[in-house]
């Protein structure tokens, strides 16, 4: 008996401890100790063919400390953004327009297939592919994996190390706003976003960084020829990034700032044979030898891109289109809880949705039914891993707030994550408290601005425009908010005579402070004069 009661605690902890899997690294240490907090703008541009990309310095403190990295791209009218895949998860907000998306997962089958002959489908699961000597009739058609759509306000997920590509087909810019989990478990590597790009020859988005961050480091050490920074490692000797020059042949030329592409380095012979293709124009696309200055990670598909996907109705349904993702998942996620037993944090038994099929988007944007809605003050939606599962692969949500004019969200923090602000519309006045009490944070956060709020940090903010829409990008895929006012806080939660002594108040003001505020999260504007607060 008691070696069984031995064996029931022992798999008690062993449960215990599976759900409770961390998804982030530590920063290093006094990363997150600020005097004061400073809204971040993007202090770098790389234009392209089609469009630009945006990136913030993640050297600053409040990047550094979250352990995260961001990136604003933008595609013009039949704009491209070329595939490449990451080395930590993304969470991309569409701040602006609609286009096509692709998510390509190794392992997964190729499931949209084009048709054998015009008009006819394919009667194939998959048609032979197209042998040596073969003509060009007899090559197998197009097939690919998942094509999916995306709308204004989608959140979408790009796990470590999965293909992303993106393209624009109307004549509304697409604005995609990108945050990198460098901290992240998956990433292995240094705590530097790294864009491995699969075509083209173009400079890498946070290359710049990560050079004047080796720059800093060795300047900030000191000199000695015996040292292992000073002695160029073997590779660094032999090869250049691309295996073609050494290190001396290079000598006196400018300092690369451009990164090739991920075939770039191997040599036409070894893709020849791995592609078995003969032409050797192919391989030198391939390699990105045949690029433009002008082109870039965005290039503008001439006559548009023909996509294999399925077919809308017409346009007035596609503006009306509900979100087949959210639809799909809240019923299988209704079954998952009469599996599991409601109110249970169970991580899945890996069953309720393999990867080659999981959703990979939801629109938290304007016009989608809220989570928490107050006619006078504003609204908040919110992706985590209870609405998209993915998340909580990647350890990572969002959410989207509406703010109207003089309406404020009370004081609150983040219990487990923390939280990156981008400012999408609109001004607001912001408050970030620390620790010590102080102030780290008494500024107006400006459109297109980021503020980062670490963990337990206290936030507050009253808009100073009609409308202050924003995403808050979380650093856990179900992050605790605490509120410290208004109803159900933690101040309403408190004894009255807690509240009384703490504070020391008499009880008919402890109660006031307690239930003044009936509010849960968007608090009015105030209808009375304003008074003067000691």
């Amino acid at each position: 008996m008691a070696k069984l009661l031995a064996l029931s605690f022992c798999f008690c902890f062993l449960v215990l401890g599976a759900s409770s899997i961390s998804f982030r690294q530590q920063p290093e240490e006094n990363a997150c100790r600020f005097q004061r907090l400073n809204a971040q703008r993007p202090d770098n541009r790389i234009e392209s063919e089609g469009g630009y990309i945006e990136t913030w310095n993640p050297n600053n403190q409040e990047f550094e400390c979250a352990g995260v990295a961001l990136s604003r791209l933008v595609l013009r009218r039949n704009a491209l953004r070329r595939p490449f895949y990451s080395n930590a998860p993304q969470e991309i907000f569409i701040q602006q327009g609609r286009g096509y998306f692709g998510l390509i997962f190794p392992g997964c089958p190729s499931t949209y297939e084009a048709p054998a002959q015009q008009g006819r489908r394919s009667q194939s699961q998959r048609p032979p592919r197209r042998l040596q000597g073969q003509d060009q009739s007899q090559q197998q058609q197009d097939s690919h994996q998942k094509v999916h759509r995306f709308n204004e306000g989608d959140l979408i997920a790009v796990p470590t190390g999965v293909a992303f590509w993106l393209y624009n087909d109307h004549d509304t810019d697409v604005v995609a706003v990108s945050l990198t989990d460098t901290n992240n478990n998956d990433n292995q590597l240094d705590q530097f976003p790294r864009r491995f790009n699969l075509a083209g020859n173009h400079e890498q988005e946070f290359l710049r960084y990560q050079q004047q961050s080796r720059q800093s480091r060795r300047r900030s050490l000191p000199y000695s020829p015996y040292s292992p920074q000073s002695q160029p490692r073997k590779e660094e000797r032999e090869f250049s990034p691309r295996g073609q020059h050494s290190r001396r042949e290079r000598a006196g030329q400018e300092e690369e700032n451009e990164g090739g592409n991920i075939f770039s380095g191997f040599t036409p012979e070894f893709l020849a044979q791995a592609f078995q293709v003969d032409d050797r124009q192919i391989v030198q696309n391939l390699r990105g030898e045949n690029e433009s200055e002008e082109e870039g990670a965005i290039v503008t598909v001439r006559g548009g891109l023909r996509i294999l996907s399925p077919d809308r109705k017409s346009r007035a349904d596609e503006e009306e289109e509900y979100d087949e993702d959210e639809y799909e998942y809240d019923e299988e996620e209704r079954q998952q809880d009469r599996r599991r037993g409601r109110g249970s944090r169970g991580r899945g038994n890996g069953i309720e949705e393999t990867i080659c099929t999981a959703s990979v988007k939801k629109n938290i944007g304007r016009n989608r039914s809220p989570d928490i809605y107050n006619p006078q003050a504003g609204s908040l939606k919110t992706a985590n891993d209870l609405n998209l599962l993915i998340l909580r692969w990647l350890g990572l949500s969002a959410e989207y707030g509406n703010l109207y004019r003089n309406a404020l969200f009370v004081p609150h923090y983040n219990t487990n994550a923390h939280s990156i602000i981008y400012a999408l519309r609109g001004r607001a006045h912001v408050q970030v408290v620390d620790s010590n009490g102080n102030r780290v944070y008494d500024e107006e956060l400006q459109e297109g601005h980021v503020l980062v709020v670490p963990q337990n940090f206290a936030v507050a903010g009253k808009s100073q425009s009609e409308n202050f829409e924003y995403v808050a990008f979380k650093t856990d895929s179900r992050p605790s908010i605490a509120n410290l006012a208004g109803e159900n806080s933690l101040i309403d939660n408190l004894p009255e005579e807690v509240v009384a002594n703490s504070y020391g108040l008499p009880r008919e003001q402890a109660r006031q402070l307690k239930n003044n505020n009936p509010f849960k999260f968007f608090v009015p504007p105030s209808q009375q004069s304003p008074r003067a607060v000691a």
